[in-house]
């Protein structure tokens, strides 16, 4: 079963299972949805399925085919990733091995590294020549929006008069990413964030971790599993602490002091979506205590914390800040200038704590606080 190696997805992972057991199978699927979201998971799943021998949709892992597909040894099945110029063929093959073996884990493509022509024109030649074992000739080009303009042409006269019994599976974190062409001539399957119980479920199966602990960190990873297994590998508190530092800098630090740290922190686009997520929870917990679910917050030792915001913000500021963060999100997944968001989540809380600082007493009963 494809849920076995996707977590959460159930709608793409039921349509997957109809799709590997139909008898008109698409020749080119492409995956879109933000990054740790399965894409590469679920691709490699559909290819491996083409394989098994188990008779059920996904791999048995069990069979010949599973057994040569997990290691990447099958002649018919092929993976493309986008490597830099100056890889070596052994570097090459070792990080296939480890997106086959992890490929919620796999290190992510360098910053300048392509799907080079090269690579697009030798899986042409395969596919003209069709399966060596009279099977399924598949191949899975994850991070397809990094091909070149030369490369993505060369595939498309693939994708234009495809073999039979061949199919091709691309990834990419969004459709306008691609070719209008080649996306054309793809059926899309679109990957959402991974939701709050789905992720804590992953992480307490794989981390020695509490239920508290992964409920924390999946409600601020944002959906993405990647970035949940990172932060599960690091101290659990002190990114709880620094998601209040990041709000309280917001609120109270001068101002060119804050230019200079948000510049810093849109440099590395991974820790300001991890620092949004950590505010995010605070926020959260925030709206939770306002009516009367103490119970509930993420930060249950922090109280103190909590109604300091709370006092600061208002209700209608902490949505408004939540609401901010969450479109800074979607900035994010259509790389909109992340230094130019951040700036403007800070005028947004600076503002919203000036109204209600105006405005004498806070929504949870106590007087303004402005640091």
């Amino acid at each position: 079963m494809f849920n076995r190696a996707v977590v959460g997805q159930e709608r793409v992972t039921e349509r997957l299972e109809r799709m590997a057991g139909s008898a008109n199978l698409p020749h080119a699927l492409l995956f879109t949805g933000p990054e740790g979201t399965g894409k590469a998971a679920a691709a490699l799943e559909m290819a491996r399925s083409l394989y098994c021998d188990g008779g059920n949709a996904g791999c048995c892992e069990n069979c010949r085919g599973c057994r040569k597909t997990a290691g990447l040894n099958h002649p018919d099945l092929s993976l493309l990733f986008p490597f830099s110029q100056r890889s070596s063929p052994e570097a090459e093959r070792e990080t296939l091995v480890r997106i086959a073996d992890d490929p919620y884990g796999y290190p992510l493509p360098a910053d300048h590294s392509t799907h080079a022509i090269g690579q697009i024109r030798t899986l042409q030649k395969q596919f003209a020549y069709g399966a060596f074992e009279g099977g399924w000739r598949v191949a899975v080009i994850l991070h397809a929006d990094r091909m070149r303009v030369e490369a993505a042409n060369a595939l498309l006269k693939t994708l234009e008069e495809p073999p039979a019994r061949s199919l091709l599976i691309l990834t990419a974190s969004a459709q306008d990413s691609l070719l209008p062409t080649i996306v054309s001539r793809c059926q899309w399957v679109v990957f959402s964030p991974v939701s709050v119980d789905d992720a804590a479920r992953m992480l307490s199966n794989e981390r020695d971790i509490g239920d508290e602990a992964a409920t924390s960190i999946a409600r601020t990873c944002g959906g993405n599993l990647r970035r949940a297994r990172e932060m599960a590998d690091h101290e659990v508190d002190g990114q709880q602490d620094r998601g209040y530092r990041f709000l309280s800098a917001l609120l109270w630090d001068e101002e060119a002091r804050i230019h200079a740290a948000l510049e810093r922190l849109a440099a590395d686009r991974d820790e300001a979506l991890q620092m949004l997520g950590g505010a995010e929870i605070w926020l959260r917990d925030a709206i939770l205590l306002h009516y009367g679910d103490a119970g509930g917050v993420t930060h249950g030792g922090r109280i103190d914390e909590i109604r300091r915001l709370s006092r600061v913000l208002g209700l209608d500021g902490v949505r408004r800040t939540a609401e901010k963060i969450e479109s800074l999100r979607e900035m994010n997944r259509r790389n909109v200038n992340l230094y130019v968001g951040l700036v403007s989540l800070w005028r947004e809380v600076r503002s919203v704590a000036n109204q209600q600082s105006s405005g004498g007493l806070d929504w949870t009963g106590g007087t303004a606080d402005n640091g």
